[in-house]
């Protein structure tokens, strides 16, 4: 064989190769990328999780106990703090959207710190009707260096008496497949707690930022569970809904028995505009889990449970 005529396929496969490794990410490239935004934010916190090519911090209020009637409700339920964080201008540039809850006796002290550190607050609200102690809602905005944002968030969570310390991984006690059966497998489970994330099918905005649909940012509709015991099962959560949708699914909620506590926005400048509807009611799960499926069937979104993602 001469070399004329098999040396330029060798050279042509070698190059072919090399070609592919240079499109090719490394494993040490893939994960540079986004760990170095978000490494910041960790540091500021000592906890946090990326998913979705987003990020979030959660920060249960375990000192918290609180109940509805005679039913004592878990941190998981509708009391843990969080923050989530999307990618912005810049290398290190982010935007963030959170919900702090507080205390009624914590709201004002918390709004001065907002005040204070430049961070925007969106909403100041009820979840839950009836709720001992009484636990408000502030929603908060914030756009900056991934690092600056951290400490103003964390300088508002201060105000309060919020554990600041990294929660502990609770394992999921509890079997949930009478309700998965009909809304689709829980996103994440903990302890006696379930929850369920059903994306919007359209394009979504927050403060001129396209965003996915997704519940690392709670930019979907969200469904909660928990467990209470002898066969009984608590559900809240909120359903995020276009002006044109909120009439039937309150309607539907309310006619299965899933009573309406709050109706509401969490954003001024989402889009396009969307309200939040919330409710609580406790029974059988199945018999809950028909009612919301019964709500989600009246939105433009996802009627079986997802883990993420959603128009982007």
């Amino acid at each position: 064989m001469s070399r004329s005529s098999h040396a330029p396929p060798r050279l042509a496969a070698a190059v072919l190769l090399a070609l592919l490794a240079l499109g090719r990410p490394s494993a040490a490239q893939g994960n540079a990328s986004p760990d170095a935004r978000w490494e910041p934010i960790r540091r500021v916190f000592g906890q946090g999780e990326s998913e979705d090519g987003y990020f979030r911090i959660n920060l249960p209020r375990s000192d918290l106990h609180v109940r509805i009637g005679g039913d004592a409700l878990d941190p998981g339920f509708e009391f843990t703090s969080y923050v989530g964080f999307v990618p912005a201008a810049g290398r290190d540039g982010v935007m963030a959207m959170g919900e702090v809850i507080l205390l009624d006796t914590e709201v004002p002290a918390a709004l001065a710190a907002a005040r204070a550190q430049g961070v925007r607050v969106t909403a100041v609200h009820n979840h839950l009707l009836g709720e001992t102690p009484r636990v408000a809602y502030v929603h908060v905005l914030a756009e900056g260096s991934a690092a600056t944002v951290a400490r103003e968030l964390r300088a508002v969570f201060a105000a309060s008496a919020t554990p600041l310390a990294p929660a502990p991984e609770e394992p999921a006690r509890a079997d949930w497949s009478a309700i998965d059966g009909v809304l689709g497998k829980h996103s994440e489970a903990h302890g006696r707690v379930a929850e369920y994330v059903f994306p919007r099918r359209e394009r979504l905005t927050v403060h001129g930022t396209p965003v996915k649909s997704t519940g690392t940012i709670e930019s979907a509709s969200e469904v909660v569970f928990q467990q209470l015991g002898g066969g009984r099962v608590a559900s809240t959560g909120e359903l995020y809904l276009l002006g044109s949708e909120v009439a039937p699914v309150t309607q539907a909620l309310d006619a299965h028995g899933l009573h309406v506590t709050a109706l509401h926005t969490h954003m001024l400048d989402d889009g396009p505009p969307r309200f939040w509807v919330h409710w609580y009611a406790a029974g059988d799960g199945a018999t809950l889990a028909r009612g919301v499926a019964a709500a989600l069937a009246l939105t433009h979104g996802a009627t079986r449970a997802e883990s993420g993602g959603g128009a982007e």
